[in-house]
């Protein structure tokens, strides 16, 4: 004769613990330029005082440059925006402007 058994109805359920480890990464906020990977300003001193901070695309990184090189290099193409021009026109007043003595020069 056969002998029949009943199955368990009942599962059975093993946990496995994890085995990689989660790597918890600290983002404190930034409180200086020289702390950005971008940015390559050295260590700026008074030297460097009103100088511009400007994107390169060539290196990908962000650097000091001064005001004077900035503007050469927004006219090298002899060629000043329209509305630049509008607003120098409607600041500068020359009849306002007195000069008392100008000299020329010798020729």
């Amino acid at each position: 004769m056969a002998v029949i058994q009943k199955a368990s109805t009942s599962g059975t359920v093993a946990l496995k613990r994890s085995t990689t480890k989660k790597n918890v990464i600290s983002q404190r906020p930034v409180s200086t330029l020289e702390e950005l990977g971008d940015v390559n300003v050295g260590t700026p001193g008074s030297g460097q005082d009103g100088y511009l901070l400007a994107y390169d695309s060539a290196t990908d990184t962000f650097n000091l440059i001064s005001p004077d090189t900035y503007l050469s290099s927004t006219v090298e193409d002899n060629d000043l925006p329209d509305d630049f021009i509008t607003q120098l026109e409607s600041e500068l007043d020359l009849g306002s402007i007195q000069v008392d003595s100008v000299d020329g020069g010798g020729f």
